[in-house]
C-alpha cells in the first residue's frame, strides 16, 4: 500500500514537471501561471503547492534536472574513453554539453545562461547528491591526478560552466559572436587558461 502511495506522487511529480516544462519550454515564466501547469497535468491546486512553493521553484528544480542530466550524460562518455589529461578531460565534458544543447533547442532556451545555476546552486545541490556519482569529486580528484591543486575547486569548476554556459547561448542560437564550431577553440583555450591560472 505504502508503495502505491509513492508511486502515485512520483506520477504527479513527474507529470507537473512535464507540463511545466512544455509551457515553459515556449513561453516565458512571466506569461505562465499555476493554474495552467495543473491544468496541463490534470492534477489539483492543492497539489502544486506539496511540491513546489511557486512557479520559480519548479522553474528551478528543472533547469537543474535538464542540466545534470546533460552533465550525468557528458560525464557517461568521459568513462567511456580513455582520456588522462585532466584539461583534455575537462574540454571534453564542455564539449560533449555544448553539443547536446545544439541538437536540442528546446532544452537551450529553456535552460538559457543557466547552465551553472542548474547544476551548482546551493539551494539545488542537494538534488544532485542524489546521482550516481559526485561531479565536484570526479572534478577535484581528476585534478589533483594530474597536478591541479586547487584551494577551492567547487569555484574553478563554477567558472568554467558559468563561461560555456553564458557564451555559447548566442554562437549556437545566432551564430554570435560566431558560428559555434568557430567559436569553440577561443572558448576550449579560454577554459584550458581558468584551469591553469586556478591552479597552485
Amino acid at each position: 500500500m505504502k508503495k502505491k502511495v509513492l508511486e502515485n506522487k512520483k506520477k504527479k511529480e513527474e507529470n507537473l514537471l512535464k507540463a511545466a516544462f512544455d509551457l515553459l519550454s515556449c513561453k516565458d515564466i512571466q506569461d505562465v501561471s499555476v493554474d495552467e501547469i495543473v491544468g496541463k497535468a490534470g492534477i489539483a491546486k492543492g497539489t502544486f503547492y506539496l511540491y513546489y512553493k511557486d512557479k520559480y521553484a519548479i522553474r528551478d528544480a528543472l533547469i537543474q534536472k535538464e542540466s545534470a542530466s546533460l552533465f550525468t550524460q557528458a560525464f557517461d562518455q568521459l568513462h567511456k574513453n580513455d582520456i588522462r589529461s585532466f584539461e583534455d578531460s575537462v574540454v571534453f565534458v564542455i564539449n560533449h554539453v555544448l553539443m547536446q544543447l545544439e541538437n536540442n533547442l528546446p532544452i537551450l532556451r529553456f535552460i538559457q545562461r543557466n547552465l551553472s545555476y542548474g547544476l551548482l546552486h546551493s539551494r539545488l545541490k542537494k538534488a544532485m547528491d542524489e546521482d550516481t556519482y559526485d561531479i565536484f569529486d570526479d572534478f577535484r580528484q581528476r585534478a589533483e591526478a594530474s597536478g591541479y591543486h586547487y584551494e577551492k575547486p567547487e569555484v574553478i569548476l563554477y567558472m568554467v560552466v558559468e563561461l560555456a554556459g553564458s557564451t555559447c547561448y548566442n554562437a549556437i542560437l545566432s551564430d554570435d559572436p560566431l558560428p559555434m564550431e568557430q567559436y569553440k577553440p577561443y572558448l576550449f583555450n579560454a577554459i584550458r587558461s581558468i584551469l591553469r591560472s586556478g591552479s597552485q
